[in-house]
C-alpha cells in the first residue's frame, strides 16, 4: 500500500466531510433547530453509519475497555459538538468565525497524546512549537477577519 493512503483516508477525507459538516451545522441552527434536536438528528445517523459499517467492514471483538473509550470520546464530541450547535443557534455566531477556533483541537490531542500516552519521544519538540504557534495565529487571524 502507498504510504500515501494513510495520510488521504484518515487525514484529508475526515478534514473535507468535517468541512463539510461544520456547514450543514451552521444550515440546521439558520433552520431554527436547537442543538438538542440538532445532537439527536446528528446521533442517530452515526449510529446508522456504526451499524453499516458493521455490515461491511469486519468488526474487531467488543471489549468493555474498548467500549468505555469509545462511550467516552462519543461524550466528548457530544458535548463539543453540542456547544457548537448552540453558539450558532443562540447567538447567530459565523460558522467561519468559529472553525478556527475549534480546529485547534489538535493542540490538544497533541499534548495529550504526548503527556498521557507517552508519544513525545516521536515529536520533533522544535517543529511542534513552531506549528502551535502557526495554528493559533492562523486561528486568531482568521476568527477574526
Amino acid at each position: 500500500m502507498n504510504s500515501l493512503w494513510p495520510i488521504v483516508i484518515g487525514g484529508v477525507l475526515p478534514a473535507f466531510f468535517w468541512g463539510i459538516t461544520a456547514i450543514f451545522q451552521k444550515q440546521s441552527a439558520t433552520s431554527a433547530t436547537g442543538s438538542a434536536v440538532y445532537l439527536i438528528a446528528f446521533g442517530a445517523v452515526c449510529a446508522l453509519a456504526g451499524l453499516l459499517a458493521a455490515l461491511v467492514w469486519r468488526p474487531a471483538p467488543w471489549t468493555a475497555e474498548g467500549l468505555g473509550f469509545a462511550a467516552i470520546a462519543g461524550a466528548c464530541f457530544a458535548v463539543g459538538t453540542g456547544l457548537i450547535s448552540f453558539a450558532l443557534f443562540a447567538y447567530g455566531v459565523p460558522v467561519s468565525k468559529l472553525a478556527p477556533i475549534w480546529s485547534c483541537n489538535v493542540l490538544v490531542t497533541l499534548a495529550i497524546g504526548a503527556v498521557i500516552l507517552g508519544e513525545a519521544s516521536e515529536v520533533n519538540i522544535m517543529r511542534l512549537a513552531a506549528g502551535t504557534v502557526l495554528i493559533i495565529s492562523g486561528a486568531l487571524l482568521v476568527s477574526s477577519a
